[in-house]
Formats: C-alpha cells, sequence, structure tokens
C-alpha cells in the first residue's frame, strides 16, 4: 500500500473541528477524520521538534535516541521508519521542514526538499523570527513578543496564500507523486508542513478569518506562576510574556487559527489529487504534529519550559486502506512513539525489540479494549538543565519533575538581566502534580503538599520504572560536555562568537540551528 504521512509543527489537538472546537474552521482535516480512525488521546513524547520527530521516525523515545534536545543529533545507531521502507521496496520521500538533525539519506529518505529554494519575494523574507528585507518590514503588519527568542506571533502575511512555503512544499508534494505514481514501487510519502509553527503570520483571507474579539481566552491567562518551578517563570519573563496585554494573547489566537485554516486548505489539496488519481481509498494516510502550542495558558505563547496538555497533546489520524474504521473514536491513551510500530505492523514488517512504541492495530481491531494507561515525556533545554524534566499522566493525576531545578540561576551568564533577581529568591519547586479530574487547566500544583506526598512518590516511582524500562537511556549525570552549550544562551550578543573562539579540536562547537 502507498503511505502518505502528513506531520504538522504546532498543531495541538483541540485546535480542531473534529476534535470539538467550534471557533475554528477545518473542513479538509474534518472530512479526513471521517474517514479515519481518531485518537482523541494522542500525546508527543517531547514538545520540541527534534526530539519528537527523531521519536515518530525510529518509535524511541528520546531518552534513548539521544536527541533530546533541539540542537542534538540523534545516536548513529537509530534506525527510522523510512530506512524500513525502503530496505522493504518502498520509494521514500520527504517535502518539507526535516528538523531531525541527521541528513535525510541517512535516516531512509531517498530524496528531500525544503521548498526554500522555489520561493520568492516576499515569501523568500520571511521567518519565524521575523522578516529579513527592510522594505518588506515596513510595509508588513506584525507583531513580535519583547523578549529572548523574539518571534512573530501575530500579523499578516505579505505574500499570497498561493505562494506561501507551506504551499510551495505541498504543490511540490503533489507534483512528486504525480510523477511516481506509475512507476511501479509503493511510495512513502511524507509531507512535513511548517504551519502552524511560528511565525504566526497567515496570508489572507486567513489572516482575516477570526475576530481576536470573538475568540474565548484561558482561564489560566493571568494566573500567578509562584508555583510552578522555576524553568517556566525563567521563560516567562525572559520571552517577554510579562509584557503581554490580553489583546496580544487574542490576536496570536486569531493568527494561529488562521494559519491552521490554511494548513487544512493544504491537507485538502493533498487529499483532493489522492481522490482524483484514485489513490486515495488505497493509501494508509497518517496525520499528526510533533507538538503543540499555548495559547496564552499561564500566560505563555508556543511551548519551551513546561509539559501542559497544550504542548504535549497532538492530533493524530490513520486512515487506513478502503477507510477502514473510518470515524471510529478511541479514547485510549496512545504515544507518537506507537505510530512507527503500527505502520510496521500492517505491513507485516518485523517489530524490533528496542522500539518503544506499541502497535495500535489490536486496539484498532477491537482485539483489545484500552492501549496504554499511562503516557510519557521529556522536556530539556540544554544550557539551562542538567537533567530533562520528566512527565506521566494517566487518567486522574499528572506528574512533572525537574531534576536539579535548584541551579538555574548558575547557568545564566553572569550579565544576564535576570540573574541575582527576585526571579531566584523563595522556595525552589522541583515539580507539578495536578489532579486533571478536578483541576483539568493545571492551576492548582499539588507537588509541595504533604498530603499528597504519597501519591507524588507513587507517580515519581512509575517514571524511574520508565526509565528502566527503556534499556539504553542516556544520562548525563549532571555533567554535559561543553559542545553542547545551550544555544539559548549562545544567541544572547556576541556569546556564540566568544565561545566559538573559545574552543578548539574536538570541543569546537558543533551548534545546529
Amino acid at each position: 500500500m502507498n503511505i502518505v504521512y502528513i506531520l504538522c509543527d504546532e498543531l495541538r489537538a483541540d485546535s480542531l473541528g473534529y476534535m470539538g472546537n467550534e471557533e475554528v474552521q477545518t473542513p479538509h482535516i474534518d472530512a479526513l477524520a471521517q474517514d479515519s480512525v481518531i485518537f482523541e488521546n494522542a500525546y508527543c513524547n517531547s514538545p520540541m521538534c527534534v526530539p519528537s520527530r527523531v521519536s515518530l521516525a525510529t518509535g524511541r523515545h528520546a531518552l534513548s535516541h539521544g536527541a533530546i534536545d533541539n540542537m542534538l543529533k540523534p545516536k548513529p545507531s537509530e534506525v527510522s521508519l523510512a530506512s524500513l521502507l525502503q530496505q522493504a521496496g518502498y520509494d521514500t520521500f520527504n517535502h518539507g521542514k526535516w528538523h531531525s538533525n541527521i541528513d535525510p539519506l541517512e535516516f531512509g529518505m531517498a530524496r528531500s526538499h525544503s521548498g526554500l529554494s522555489d520561493l520568492r519575494a516576499p515569501e523568500s523574507h520571511v521567518s519565524c523570527f521575523g522578516i529579513s528585507d527592510k522594505a518588506t518590514r515596513e510595509g508588513a503588519e506584525y507583531f513580535k513578543n519583547n523578549g529572548e527568542v523574539s518571534l512573530i506571533i501575530s500579523g499578516t502575511r505579505p505574500s499570497h496564500k498561493d505562494d506561501t512555503l507551506d504551499t510551495v512544499v505541498t504543490k511540490n508534494f503533489i507534483r512528486e507523486i504525480e510523477a511516481i505514481k506509475d512507476q511501479g514501487s509503493p511510495m512513502f510519502a511524507h509531507l512535513s508542513i511548517m504551519d502552524p509553527h511560528t511565525p504566526y503570520l497567515p496570508a489572507e483571507p486567513y489572516a482575516s478569518m477570526y475576530d481576536p474579539n470573538s475568540l474565548a481566552m484561558p482561564e489560566s491567562i493571568n494566573d500567578d506562576l509562584a508555583s510552578k518551578p522555576r524553568l517556566q517563570r525563567y521563560f516567562y519573563h525572559a520571552r517577554g510574556f510579562d509584557q503581554l496585554q490580553e489583546q496580544d494573547y487574542r490576536k496570536t489566537k486569531a493568527a494561529y487559527y488562521g494559519s491552521i485554516s490554511h494548513v487544512d486548505e493544504r491537507v485538502g489539496m493533498v487529499t483532493d489529487y489522492l481522490k482524483q488519481q484514485g489513490l486515495y481509498d488505497s493509501s494508509l494516510i497518517v496525520f499528526t504534529a510533533d507538538h503543540g502550542s499555548m495559547m496564552g495558558e499561564h500566560g505563555f505563547v508556543e511551548k519551551w519550559g513546561h509539559l501542559y496538555e497544550p504542548v504535549v497533546r497532538v492530533p493524530l489520524l490513520i486512515k487506513l486502506p478502503d477507510n477502514q474504521s473510518g470515524g471510529k473514536r478511541l479514547n485510549s491513551f496512545v504515544e507518537s512513539v506507537d505510530i512507527m510500530p503500527t505502520i510496521l505492523d500492517l505491513l507485516k514488517l518485523p517489530i524490533e525489540d528496542n522500539i518503544h512504541g506499541v502497535s495500535l492495530l489490536p486496539y484498532i481491531q477491537g482485539q483489545i479494549s484500552s492501549h496504554k494507561n499511562r503516557v510519557f515525556a521529556q522536556y530539556f533545554c540544554q544550557g539551562l538543565q542538567d537533567e530533562s524534566a520528566l512527565m506521566v499522566r494517566d487518567e486522574t493525576w499528572k506528574l512533572t519533575v525537574y531534576p536539579c531545578g535548584g541551579t538555574l540561576e548558575d547557568k545564566l551568564f553572569v550579565d544576564h538581566p535576570l540573574r541575582m533577581s527576585p526571579l531566584f529568591d523563595g522556595e525552589d519547586v522541583l515539580g507539578e502534580l495536578y489532579n486533571l479530574k478536578t483541576d483539568p487547566n493545571e492551576r492548582i500544583n499539588l507537588f509541595n503538599d504533604p498530603n499528597f506526598s504519597n501519591i507524588k512518590f507513587r507517580y515519581i516511582q512509575d517514571i524511574d520504572n520508565w526509565i528502566t524500562s527503556l534499556g539504553d537511556s542516556i544520562s548525563f549525570n549532571g555533567k554535559l560536555p561543553s559542545r553542547m552549550c545551550g544555544m539559548y544562551s549562545l544567541l544572547q550578543g556576541s556569546n556564540m562568537q566568544r565561545l566559538d573562539h573559545a574552543l578548539s579540536g574536538e570541543n569546537k562547537l558543533n551548534y545546529i540551528v
């Protein structure tokens, strides 16, 4: 069977019509859902691009494949789904964002094209960080958060909707399928759509599709972060979110929804083409995202520094050949690492013992009544953490631990504006514990409440058991090699240049943007 794999970036599960969102318009994705098995509780295994994408490709958790951060590469021994499919006779190719810190050829993609070389002005001047061309920038409507890692979080794209990067990538993707569809080999066609990742800068008519003043805002938008781990409070101030007003969040959400509706149009381009060519019914189609995004929850935009539900819960649709079980809704927990072994199982290809994911096929076919009773994730930002933050959640409880959470101040350069500030005064909060039955918005942190210490330690033990079960998890023991210095810190001023000059030989800075 042909496999069409559509991967979005930063698309949260609750931002789609078929998932119950009545504010956003996603008719094409909703139509695909009617032909697909719908997984209502799918979770990524890391709310960062590279760790999540490598987990999707390998079926393994980041603590084992090694790419626990956006700057780190997977271990050379890692084997991807595309590599296994290529060995099985598939023609494999990727169009769009790759961001796995490994050459696509090494990870089984016979061809990979980012689409960047096909762009023309003004689209060629647009990135998540801003608009590079002065004249284009001066004529554009946009807003950036005023802080470190300043990104465009609302505005109107200066490009026509048919000339945006993701539209160009989607057209190229369809042309590639057209060129090879009659050559005899099955295809693994991977489309990686950048949107709705920042910049939240949709083109018209999507930029004006949603009225900011009509959108619901999260209850936690103005919550005090005093009960949250210090890493969260650091990012909140460092990213300039403390300077945002409610109207800024409203405009961000309207722009995010506009980007999602444009994603929906591109998905419709693909499914319409497959139907026209008689390829839709017989193909296996996977639709998912690498992670989600915050839209004002706890005052945050995008991700960074936390594992809240909006960033770890993702959409997942699997359309089986002949649309088997179309529209079937399954609410057991599933993880991103489960997708890879599911595809292997469907093709009757062997699943190696070191794959952490579990095939969803028995669950889809009704052989079992539930898939998993809990999910796990990790978050690591080198330069700011010695060890990953680790998360486990089940139907009722969610625990996140932040090992070495009290050492953050020492990670900052001595002249960092937040160092030696009140941010680092008071008691350290080294984790989060939420009762999701009574507190679904994760507002009341019970981690330091002695009345819940037994529950806390039970779930800490669950995390320890999970790490043991991985079999080959990595540990830095609180010490990172110098080449792993954090991009987040290095982006400040001339730190990159200073460190690059300071290092030599094997310690030469090896960074990946």
